[in-house]
């Protein structure tokens, strides 16, 4: 056998590793730049509804604006989770074509860095057994043969770092969140006829500004005084001004003495809540503090609306509250002011606040921030207070 066919031989087993990654790694690498500009055009889309949205709901309050904002919610929501999708794509595209890459160079590598240390010695060895030394070529072939072995070892390796890098990125991958086909189109369909008579925009109220579930961004934002921090435009002073029209739900009975959960406020007031539910979801609401303003968000720290705020913080207390405002007006009705108690909620028709004890309100203006308790909200038709636990 001739040197170069030996080491031919040799070599195979590192040549069939390399032969795993063949494949077009330039398509991988279009595809993540698809992905890319998807991203990009999603984002802008998301953008641009959002936009939009908000103006369509400036001074636009009543069933048919919850309505609207429900739909708009659900497909900004279905344009960020087709986004983040595109992301997670993207980014597995892009590493899986640098661990081949970087594999099949590695592998390359090691191929050729074996030839160039064999193939010199066999041919001498060959050249040595032509002249009657066959045992040059057996002792030469023997130390070949267990380099090889090495560099064969060192090639299943690099392949297999391939692998373990490739195996996580197919569980991002059937991992991508679903999005609900009918939020995409659902938004252009009727609205339906009215379903209560007389006013539904904040003009008719006597109102220029609304802050339908927090749609503007300008609805309740801002600081603290006797008007009660939170609201541009209209509210009175420590909460007068509001009369309730919400649902009449039974009242809410007051907890027994010493049932209470206690809560520290920041500030060192301590307050106690009726029930650990509630005691839970207003602790939660207050890790949100200063959190931005997002219309259609629910996710503090990055960002929250009003009711993405009081249904997040009451989730994770283990209760579950309808998304927009006013159909958070729910449990059991607490009678007055004076009886509420921390983890209520003050809604009005598209703003909601959490009682959090002391007089006090937290609430998503921009950003979240804690407000003296009001009644009054830019002209909004005040609901009532409520205690979502009953």
């Amino acid at each position: 056998m001739s040197a170069a066919g030996f080491v031919g031989g040799l070599v195979q087993p590192m040549r069939d590793h390399l032969a795993k990654l063949d494949g077009d790694t330039g398509a991988g690498g279009r595809a993540a730049e698809a992905f890319g500009r998807g991203v990009t055009s999603l984002n802008d889309m998301k953008g641009r509804q959002e936009s939009q949205a908000k103006t369509t709901l400036q001074g636009w309050y009543g069933d048919q604006a919850n309505a609207f904002q429900g739909r708009s919610a659900a497909f900004t929501g279905a344009m960020a989770t087709l986004s983040g999708n595109c992301t997670t794509a993207q980014n597995a595209a892009t590493t899986a074509v640098n661990a081949v890459n970087t594999g099949r160079t590695s592998i390359q590598g090691l191929i050729d860095e074996f030839i160039r240390w064999a193939t010199p010695i066999m041919q001498a060895a060959e050249s040595a057994a032509q002249s009657g030394n066959a045992a040059a070529w057996t002792n030469a072939a023997a130390d070949a043969k267990t380099k090889a072995d090495d560099y064969t070892t060192k090639t299943a390796a690099a392949l297999q770092k391939v692998r373990d890098e490739l195996t996580p990125l197919v569980g991002q991958l059937t991992g991508l969140q679903k999005v609900d086909a009918g939020s995409m189109g659902s938004l252009g369909q009727s609205m339906g006829p009215p379903t209560a008579p007389g006013a539904t925009t904040a003009q008719s109220a006597g109102s220029t500004h609304s802050g339908i579930d927090s749609a503007t961004s300008g609805g309740h934002h801002g600081g603290s005084g006797s008007g009660g921090g939170g609201h541009a435009g209209g509210g009175g002073g420590g909460g007068g001004g509001g009369t309730a029209v919400g649902p009449r739900l039974p009242v809410a009975v007051p907890p027994q003495p010493g049932s209470g959960v206690g809560i520290n406020l920041p500030g060192g007031a301590s307050v106690e809540a009726p029930n650990e539910i509630a005691a839970a979801a207003v602790r939660k609401a207050l890790t949100a503090l200063g959190t931005p303003y997002v219309w259609g968000a629910s996710n503090p720290p990055s960002g929250t609306d009003c009711s993405g705020l009081t249904s997040w913080a009451y989730a994770s207390a283990g209760l579950s509250l309808p998304r927009h405002s006013a159909a958070q007006a729910m449990g059991a009705s607490v009678p007055d002011q004076s009886q509420l108690m921390p983890g209520d909620l003050i809604v009005w028709q598209g703003h909601v606040a959490m009682a959090i004890g002391n007089g006090q309100m937290i609430e998503a203006g921009d950003p979240v921030q804690i407000s003296h308790v009001r009644t009054s909200n830019i002209g909004m038709p005040f609901l009532g207070f409520y205690r979502p636990t009953g």
